[in-house]
């Protein structure tokens, strides 16, 4: 199963991380590992990185577009960096994952405001850009915990995170795990219909033996594997990648709105065709 696991994962990674974030982040890591700096530590210096980004958009001349792109490139590093740094340091907890996802909306939506102070023409269209972008970032974070883990280990990731969540903050309460459980609970309305509160979990032990077989999981990749290429395209980072490249190439202005249609109907495009395949699940 190792040949099929390793092609999950791989189906899975945005190419812009693969081939440009991932290993500028790793040279990064390898230099931090060594030192005090933790990964929350750089996950807040990605906010301010973030916010620097934004503020350059928001004066809208030449210099501080290409300014603004490359701030929002080290945005998107930094963003890697601080997870493969906890994972080097043996570093990671709820706590820095709910912060890293939270830092990572507030950094891309400062870019955005400071697009639309810089853009005010372009409002409606920077709006709707930034709502797709979330709605892409939230999907893809589903996908990831629900498919991959499917044909990796055998069971729904996202029902076992789901119970998880709710048996540790049983066990300890956390407004943290309650924000985390939440978050989980609007994908999974989104996904498939489905909510339920706190409260209402299933209040036994998880089982946490496989739902399927070997033969079963490695079936299951060979259904699924084009819409797992296909949700790659769909992460958080390609389109704030394009959007800082459009801007070092002083393009910026021009691209907004075909950029919004591409992005519009290829999110909606995967999700056709990713209901699709579930159904045949």
């Amino acid at each position: 199963m190792s040949e099929t696991s390793g092609h999950a994962f791989g189906d899975l990674v945005e190419p812009v991380n693969r081939y440009i974030q991932d290993p500028i982040a790793k040279k990064i890591v390898g230099f931090l590992k060594n030192t005090p700096v933790t990964p929350n530590q750089v996950t807040y210096f990605s906010v301010l990185v973030g916010f620097a980004s934004g503020y350059a958009f928001s004066f809208a001349s030449p210099v501080s577009l290409v300014l603004g792109g490359i701030l929002l490139e080290m945005t998107l590093v930094l963003d890697c960096v601080d997870g493969q740094l906890a994972r080097a340091k043996a570093m990671a907890s709820e706590w820095g994952r709910l912060i890293d996802g939270i830092a990572g909306y507030f950094a891309y939506l400062a870019v955005v405001i400071g697009l639309i102070k810089g853009f005010p023409e372009y409002e409606p269209v920077l709006k709707i850009i930034a709502g797709l972008i979330i709605l892409r970032a939230i999907s893809y974070d589903y996908c990831k915990q629900s498919l991959a883990t499917l044909i990796l280990q055998g069971f729904d990731g996202m029902e076992r995170e789901i119970e998880s969540t709710r048996q540790k903050n049983k066990a300890k309460k956390s407004w943290v795990l309650v924000l985390y459980f939440y978050y989980m609970q609007a994908q999974q309305l989104f996904f498939r219909g489905e909510w339920s509160f706190l409260r209402q979990a299933k209040s036994d032990d998880q089982d946490m033996q496989a739902d399927l077989t070997l033969e079963q999981r490695k079936a299951c990749y060979e259904k699924i594997k084009i819409l797992l290429l296909l949700w790659r395209w769909n992460g958080l980072d390609l389109p704030l990648f394009l959007l800082a490249l459009f801007a070092i190439l002083g393009i910026l202005s021009s691209s907004l709105i075909p950029f919004a249609w591409v992005m519009a109907v290829q999110y909606l495009l995967t999700l056709i065709v990713h209901h699709s395949f579930v159904r045949r699940l």
